[in-house]
């Protein structure tokens, strides 16, 4: 029951960010290197989540390490 929690909350924070995302881009005030770290911040989040899996970890800690991810992100962008 919590995974699926996780997983609701990790959808709920992700779609926040991709709609703080594309309202900056449509007001002109996305910048090239915003959506460099975009496009980074997916592969970098992937190899991580490999890692942990490759340690023995399971879904639920990925989830959590996607979930500091995408609060780190909400912050980020609120900040502006």
């Amino acid at each position: 029951m919590f995974f699926w929690y996780s997983a609701l909350i990790l959808m709920a924070d992700a779609l926040q960010v991709m709609d703080m995302r594309l309202r900056q881009l449509a007001a002109g005030n996305g910048t090239s290197d915003e959506t460099f770290l975009m496009v980074t911040e997916k592969l970098e989040a992937a190899a991580e989540a490999r890692t942990i899996f490759i340690r023995g970890g399971d879904c639920s800690h990925v989830l959590d390490h996607y979930r500091k991810v995408v609060a780190a992100n909400i912050e980020r962008l609120s900040a502006r």
